[in-house]
């Protein structure tokens, strides 16, 4: 990396923060002007309303910085992603308006995966060996593609539940996802998630505030969970084991996994305890983990979101470490033994939760 280059991976990172520090007041007001917000309901952490929509902003960094990133770097990724990225900004925003069909919301997600896929940058065609996976047909591929996209599109909008969870959260993965890019030498998809983080850093300043809070809504968390999904797939697009400086380069997608871990995890769980309640998987709860840390032990929003961005931190470190000198199968291992014993620990918190009602 030239001393330019940096200079303007620098100015990327600087003008997310500016953008969203200097633009979410005026969406605020506007908000509160039009008394567009946030929606409580008997599973919400809030008992007073509060503006929502912050994903207005987001979505003007994203646009800016896959365009200036795309002509700067010389690369045809914002034709595929800017469109993509539009049909899902509008569902949102219709969802926090008046409400969508959740079938209405799968659909226009296939489109946008779709438009996405038809860029040879976002198509995945090899694991190098992740579960012994090397080629992979297209028939199979796919599918598992849009799988993978649409699961955790919903999972990030599910774990949108407190302040500052959602957002310290994605502060985090673009800051793993710009180290990786680093790594790749693919500085255009660097600074774009380098002016995410700035984006994100700056949210925080609003997002836990007591007198300017306001939230993500469905614009923001789909829109971002969306964007992170097709990160991941453009990573693992890659012919990454060439570039990656890891012992076992076919970990990289369980590192992957461990990076996001929080959203995947507690979505797979909560459905499953849904099922086993003989609820539909999309049924509305408490038994996410930031209510049952929230609920069982008092806690602030603050102080909730700081414990499950720590844990999912030090869970990556620790990952980082396993999936670099142990090989697969003792590193899978391990990631599914934690799993298990954070299933377990949330189980009875919630059943002493239950015991107290």
């Amino acid at each position: 990396m030239t001393t330019f280059t940096a200079l303007i991976l620098i100015i990327f990172f600087t003008t997310g923060f500016m953008l969203m520090y200097f633009v979410t007041p005026v969406v605020i007001q506007v908000v509160k002007l039009k008394r567009l917000f946030e929606r409580v309901s008997n599973r919400s952490s809030h008992v007073q309303q509060v503006p929502s929509f912050g994903g207005i902003t987001f979505f003007i960094v994203l646009i800016l910085a896959l365009n200036i990133a795309d002509q700067f770097f010389i690369t045809s990724r914002a034709v595929y992603l800017v469109p993509s990225a539009l049909f899902i900004f509008f569902m949102g925003l219709k969802d926090d308006l008046t409400g969508i069909n959740p079938w209405n919301k799968i659909m226009v997600q296939l489109i946008a995966t779709t438009i996405l896929f038809l860029s040879p940058d976002f198509q995945i065609t090899n694991l190098h060996g992740f579960l012994g996976i090397h080629e992979i047909a297209p028939w199979i591929c796919i599918p598992l593609a849009y799988l993978v996209v649409i699961f955790y599109i919903n999972a990030y909008n599910l774990i949108d539940g407190i302040d500052g969870l959602a957002s310290g959260l994605g502060a985090l993965f673009f800051t793993f996802f710009s180290i990786v890019y680093f790594t790749l030498n693919d500085y255009m998809m660097m600074a774009v998630c380098l002016s995410m983080v700035g984006a994100f850093v700056a949210f925080l300043r609003y997002n836990t505030s007591k007198d300017k809070r306001i939230f993500l809504g469905d614009t923001g968390s789909l829109l971002i969970g969306f964007l992170i999904a097709a990160v991941v797939i453009n990573i693992l697009s890659k012919d990454y084991h060439e570039d990656i400086h890891m012992r076992y380069v076919a970990n990289l997608p369980l590192l992957i996994i461990s990076a996001l871990y929080i959203p995947v995890f507690d979505s797979i769980r909560v459905f499953i305890i849904r099922v086993q309640n003989r609820k539909s998987p999309f049924s509305s709860d408490r038994n996410h983990i930031h209510h049952v840390l929230l609920d069982y032990f008092n806690l602030s929003h603050r102080q909730t979101s700081f414990v499950i961005i720590l844990f999912n931190t030090i869970f990556l470190l620790l990952m980082g470490f396993v999936t670099d000198f142990f090989k697969q199968s003792i590193s899978i291992l391990i990631h599914a033994s934690v799993s298990l014993i954070l299933a377990l620990y949330l189980k009875r918190l919630a059943k002493k939760l239950a015991a107290r009602t």
